[in-house]
This record gives structure tokens, C-alpha cells and sequence, in this order.
């Protein structure tokens, strides 16, 4: 079995890749080592910004929008914002199967259940061992995570910086659900370098910590618990299930080819460091992939260095400048709440970014050159800090 590109992960980046590449009348095989759909461990917010960067209309397995978003510290809600075509929420199991399912309809091959144990290279192509055949490709893609063996099989990103998230989807009542269903809640107080979340699906909320450094197991599950009761929504809630995960942290400039290897997505680190986001730039990254594997299959000798360079200047350039930022709120989380709570100008900065309408090295430059109107604002509104009031605020 020959294919003319072997992408390993069907995930967001991987699935997103395959469905190009099939469109451009490339042979290609999409390798999953579960069993799909499968459960995926993920808040499952989807911004503006990563809608408008898929290539198919992914409505059919949304299934809420976030219509408020809520700033918290400790548990105590410091803003209440009402969010427009801002972003929505999906369970990963339906989105990842559903764009999987796009790729095979634009003519890629799927084999779920099969794991990638051994990469080797014969006669100027990739032999692909997996637990059930071996198959023959000019390229592989790995779109395999964080956790990639593809980039392990390939001597890439062997010391990856990461940090780590743990889950829980929680069942609540249904009083609880009317008025948190289309609500988010970010809390930077949860625990130290990092934050916790609360994100509404239509049947229960998913809830979790995420920490920019690796922890230990133990410690994840002391903090996702102190996040639990610190939330008054969350009292009486039944865990429906728990389950950890490692976060790549982008920004770091790493070799992602290395012979007729390639990485995309979170194999390739390109997660945020401040909220742990990587679906969009997992597509975007799957974007420059389609553009430029043509005339990598093309090129004598082998070359895929043009890709690198342009995931660097395209996208971890902008994962660099969010490093930044999450230095600043992870070492000063209390003081970047109350100017965030305090400072509309602050506020619509910081939801663009999120929202995708302010890159991360934009939002940096702007919070620089708007820090006096930011600290005008922060004092004269000095009495918010005192956080006996919430403060709503419309973002456009």
C-alpha cells in the first residue's frame, strides 16, 4: 500500500491536513490509533477565529455558544461579560470524528485502531509499521500530539516544554444549567501559574485546571478539587469522569522536519502558554502543511526546511509573544485580574486576541502603548478592586 502522504493523528491538525491534501488529488492515508469517535480530554472552547480557519462548516457538532464570559479570582466573579459571535463549545469526540469524516469524503483513507510503533526509511520512501500492516508513503505527517511517536520515531522535539491540564465533566442540576449554559468562566486564582475554567456543553459543564509547568498527578487533582469548591455552581455536582493531559507550550523555535518528516499541530508544540489553546494554530499549521507538501514531494533533493521556516515566522513568532503575556499574568494574576476588571481598554485588547481579532504580538504592542490609559482607567475605577461590585461591560 503506497500512499503519497501517511498523516498519524486524527485530531483537529491531522484530519484538517488530510481533507486538504485529498482535495488537492494527493493519495493520502489517515492513521488513528484509537478507536473513533473517542473521547478527548479538552474544554472543547472553539473562538471565532478557529471557526473561520477551518475548511468545512463544523455547525452540526456545535453545540453552544458562549453568550457570557465571567473573570473570576478564588472563586469570586470579578467581570461579567456578554460575548458576540465570540465563540462556541463542542465535545472533541463529535468535532474530531466529524472532521475526520470530511477528510474520507474528500477522498483520504482512514485506518482507526491502529497504533504507529516503528518509521523506516527504504529506497527514498517511508515504510509506516503499525500494529496491523505496513504501509509505504513519500511523506509522514505527524499530527500525533503532544505525546507524538512519530516525532520521537524521527529524533524531533525530544525535550518539549509542556505544562499540564486535568478534566472533569461534571453532571449538575438543571436549574444550574439554565443559568450557566452559555457561560464561560476563566478564574486566575485557581492556582499558581496557571488557571481554571468552566465550560458549559449542553448536558453537563466540563471544568478543569491547567498549570504552565509540569505537575505531579497528585497535585493536579488537590488543585482541580479546590477550583470544584471555590465554585458556587459547582456544589452538589456529580464528577462524571477525570482525566489529565499534557499541554505543548509554543514559542520555542524547534526544528519540525527532519527527512520525509514533517509535524503539525500539538506534535509540533504549537499550543498557547497562556490558556493552553492549540486547535487553531494546530489548523493554521495544517494550512501551511497543504500549501507546501506539493513541492516538497517535488523537490530533489528531499526538502521540507520551507515549511519550518514558515510555522516559525507564521506561527510561533505570535506563540512567542503569548509566553510573554503569560509570564506577566501567571507571576502577577491578582493585580492583571483587577486591571482587566477595571480597564475597558484592557478588556477589548485581551477579548480580541481571544477572540481573534488581535494577534498575540498586536495585543502585546497595545497593552505597551495603552499601559497609561490602562492605569488611568484602573484607578479611576479604583473602587472595583475592592471587588464589592461586578462589572459588565459590552464587548464589540
Amino acid at each position: 500500500m503506497d500512499y503519497d502522504v501517511i498523516i498519524v493523528g486524527a485530531g483537529p491538525a491531522g484530519s484538517v491536513l488530510a481533507y486538504l491534501l485529498a482535495k488537492r488529488s494527493l493519495n493520502v492515508l489517515l492513521i488513528e490509533k484509537e478507536t473513533l469517535p473517542r473521547y478527548k480530554p479538552c474544554g472543547g472552547g472553539i473562538p471565532l477565529k478557529t471557526l473561520r480557519s477551518l475548511p468545512v462548516d463544523v455547525s452540526p457538532v456545535l453545540e453552544l455558544e458562549a453568550r457570557w464570559g465571567i473573570l473570576s479570582y478564588s472563586g469570586r466573579h470579578m467581570l461579567r461579560v456578554p460575548l458576540k459571535n465570540f465563540g462556541w463549545l463542542a465535545m472533541r469526540d463529535r468535532l474530531d470524528y466529524f472532521l475526520a469524516q470530511e477528510a474520507v469524503k474528500a477522498g483520504a483513507m482512514l485506518m482507526d485502531g491502529q497504533v504507529v510503533y516503528r518509521l523506516e526509511e527504504e529506497d527514498g520512501r517511508m515504510a509506516v509499521h503499525t500494529s496491523k500492516d505496513t504501509c509505504y508513503t513519500r511523506l509522514v505527517v505527524g499530527a500525533d500530539g503532544v505525546n507524538s511517536k512519530v516525532a520521537v520515531c524521527s529524533g524531533l522535539l525530544q525535550n518539549r516544554e509542556t505544562g499540564t491540564a486535568l478534566e472533569a465533566e461534571v453532571e449538575v442540576s438543571h436549574a444550574i444549567l439554565e443559568e450557566y449554559g452559555s457561560t464561560v468562566i476563566f478564574d486566575f486564582g485557581a492556582l499558581e501559574q496557571g488557571y481554571g475554567w468552566v465550560f458549559p456543553k449542553s448536558d453537563h459543564l466540563s471544568v478543569g485546571v491547567f498549570c504552565a509547568r509540569s505537575g505531579s498527578a497528585g497535585n493536579m487533582k488537590r488543585q482541580l478539587e479546590r477550583f470544584i469548591s471555590q465554585q458556587p455552581m459547582l456544589n452538589n455536582c456529580r464528577i462524571i469522569t477525570v482525566q489529565g493531559h499534557r499541554i505543548p507550550l509554543g514559542g520555542a523555535f524547534h526544528p519540525l522536519h527532519n527527512g520525509r518528516v514533517l509535524l503539525v499541530g500539538d506534535a509540533a508544540n504549537l499550543a498557547d502558554a497562556w490558556i493552553g489553546e492549540g486547535i487553531y494554530h494546530a489548523v493554521r499549521s495544517a494550512h501551511i502543511a497543504a500549501e507546501e507538501i506539493p513541492s516538497i514531494l517535488e523537490s530533489s533533493p528531499f526538502d521540507a526546511s520551507r515549511y519550518t521556516r514558515r510555522v516559525h515566522a507564521e506561527i510561533v513568532y505570535e506563540l512567542k509573544a503569548a509566553r510573554r503575556f503569560a509570564w506577566l499574568v501567571y507571576n502577577y494574576p491578582w493585580q492583571c485580574s483587577v486591571a482587566l476588571t477595571c480597564s475597558p481598554k484592557m478588556q477589548k485588547i485581551v477579548f480580541g486576541n481571544i477572540r481573534g481579532d488581535v494577534s498575540p504580538r498586536n495585543m502585546l504592542g497595545q497593552l505597551l502603548i495603552t499601559s497609561p490609559q490602562i492605569l488611568y482607567e484602573v484607578l479611576r475605577n479604583r473602587k472595583l478592586a475592592s471587588l464589592q461590585h461586578m462589572k459588565t461591560i459590552e464587548v464589540r
